[in-house]
């Protein structure tokens, strides 16, 4: 296995925060476009949820073969050729004239994105101190939350300017350059020996592509995900039903409060635990959803931005740690393949039911009733808590 490092800001570490940022800015480069893209194609909002959604359900189904591959094989090897293979399928989007052909491209970019995305954490905490577990993942998540905004804007900038065709063509050429980068990233790992060479078979178990023990975190992250979903795909057509300008902003508040909050939580999720963090995280989310269904100009808007930033920042890399924390050192691309199913559940179901929920009853009750959501999100974690604590 690989070396633990010492500090958190080694050469290692800093250059794969930089490969993460630049991917997942490309990603947010498409991300909230594709609903509006095949509105623009002819179809309906509900059909173009989805869509949307299919990405997300088909990167859960395919989270545990990227448990089992990020843990048996070079993680390096895969995250290129799953790189390579992302950026061949956003060029795709565009060539496709028949919206029904979306759903075989939505299902092969999910798979890739899928294993991609789940390689790509665990080789970044490959990098982290073991002691420095919160705050090194609250810097990963930095970097997604970051590129995510900057990746978003600029896809809406361009989308208003000039394409939709423009947009894909930008954000393949960016994946494709984040491949080179990683060509030159140096990279040892010896695999678990999977092979048994007295039976001729392959030892694989359960508990190689699922842990169950984790399920519970999952569940959590999904719930609190599920605004993600429900923003990153329909905040531009509540803006273009509102007629709210600069929509856009909502993500750079978003990160700017991310960015500032990732490292303090970070720190408290060594020091303090993550209970508390956690009832608040569900609680700023649930504010900022109802406040974003009743939002017709742009400051409310922004405000949620920066509370939904609040309740997402500490509760994730609370999770998150805690999963990579219960399972062994060999197991880390098990514990994040685990977390990120339920990340997966959470971001499909608020492009799914936000698109559906949005066609018959509009953005406003949409929005109010994942913060409902939220709040009963709270209760149950409470109740879980109670639980494991009598336990």
């Amino acid at each position: 296995m690989i070396d633990q490092p010492i500090n958190l800001w080694n050469s290692k570490f800093i250059y794969i925060l930089l490969l993460n940022l630049v991917n997942t800015t490309a990603f947010g480069i498409i991300s909230p476009l594709i609903p509006g893209y095949v509105v623009s194609m002819g179809a309906t909002l509900a059909f173009a949820g989805t869509v949307t959604a299919i990405f997300s359900i088909t990167a859960l189904f395919t989270r545990p073969l990227s448990s089992l591959l990020g843990d048996r094989l070079n993680r390096k090897k895969l995250l290129l050729i799953t790189l390579l293979l992302n950026s061949i399928l956003i060029f795709m989007y565009p060539i496709v004239t028949n919206i029904v052909w979306l759903y075989p491209l939505r299902i092969l970019h999910g798979i890739s994105f899928s294993i991609s995305g789940t390689v790509s954490l665990s080789l970044g905490v490959d990098f982290v101190p073991k002691e420095r577990l919160g705050e090194g993942v609250g810097y990963l998540g930095i970097g997604q939350i970051v590129g995510l905004a900057i990746g978003s804007n600029i896809g809406i900038y361009i989308m208003e300017n000039h394409s939709y065709t423009l947009s894909f063509i930008i954000s393949g050429i960016t994946v494709f350059i984040v491949g080179l980068m990683l060509l030159r990233m140096k990279y040892t790992y010896i695999p678990i020996k999977s092979y048994n060479e007295k039976t001729n078979k392959w030892n694989i178990r359960l508990n190689d592509i699922l842990a169950v023990k984790l399920l519970p975190n999952a569940f959590f992250g999904g719930l609190i995900v599920i605004t993600y979903g429900l923003t990153s795909s329909y905040l531009v057509l509540l803006g273009e039903d509102r007629q709210i300008g600069n929509i856009g902003l909502y993500f750079i508040i978003n990160s700017i409060v991310v960015v500032i909050l990732r490292p303090i939580f970070g720190k408290m999720i060594d020091r303090k635990g993550a209970f508390y963090i956690i009832l608040c995280g569900f609680s700023f989310a649930s504010v900022s959803m109802i406040l974003l269904g009743l939002s017709h100009s742009l400051l409310p808007v922004l405000i949620a931005a920066a509370l939904v930033a609040v309740g997402t920042s500490g509760t994730m890399p609370a999770l998150q740690v805690d999963c990579i924390k219960r399972l062994d050192i060999s197991k880390r691309t098990l514990a994040m393949g685990t977390y990120m199913i339920g990340l997966d559940i959470g971001v499909s179901s608020g492009q799914l039911f936000g698109g559906v929920i949005s066609d018959s009853f509009g953005f406003g009750i949409t929005f109010i009733s994942t913060g409902i959501l939220m709040i009963i999100g709270l209760c149950l974690y409470l109740m879980y808590s109670k639980i494991i604590t009598n336990k």
